[in-house]
């Protein structure tokens, strides 16, 4: 089988994180993978500074319209990290939609890069976008172990009931 997969999440230039430490290892496993940077940064947002550029929500949905106008949209496989801003995590959500309205085999890998460490460092507005929207539709879902657990906002299901959740979807 040849896989296909779409990967929407950030881009630094310096250290591994994001589309810089998913596209490569995809590749050379022979997955064919198209890539959109959420951001382009420096560096990821654990230093002192970051400088870069954020994709807006509008840009977003354009490239992914000429994806689809030229029939390059069919994937196996979507995976999301890092976004920045509710109306471009919408955005996101609304694809990720549409890819599994037009196949319902896609698998979507959620990764909601919300904080760690004990911080936040994604704006809170996410959250619930993160909860009514996107993980209704993931078929895999990767929180770190502040997502999962030590956010006074944690509310990703136990490891449990993601099990129990996954063997239902079966």
């Amino acid at each position: 089988m040849t896989y296909r997969v779409l990967s929407i999440q950030s881009h630094v230039v310096h250290g591994y994180v994001g589309n810089r430490s998913a596209v490569f290892p995809l590749q050379v496993l022979g997955i064919d993978v198209d890539f959109i940077n959420s951001v382009q940064f420096s560096n990821h947002t654990g230093y002192k500074t970051v400088k870069g550029q954020v994709l807006n929500a509008e840009d977003l949905k354009a490239v992914y319209l000429g994806l689809k106008a030229n029939g390059l949209h069919h994937y196996t496989h979507i995976i999301t990290g890092y976004v920045g801003s509710a109306c471009f995590l919408e955005t996101v959500a609304e694809i990720v939609r549409d890819l599994k309205t037009e196949n319902s085999k896609v698998k979507y890998y959620c990764d909601p890069v919300l904080g760690d460490s004990g911080e936040l460092y994604v704006p809170a507005e996410l959250i619930p976008i993160y909860k009514e929207k996107l993980l209704p539709l993931a078929d895999v879902i990767l929180p770190n172990q502040f997502e999962q657990f030590r956010s006074k906002m944690a509310w990703f299901p136990t490891c449990w009931s993601l099990v129990q959740w996954s063997e239902q979807a079966d």
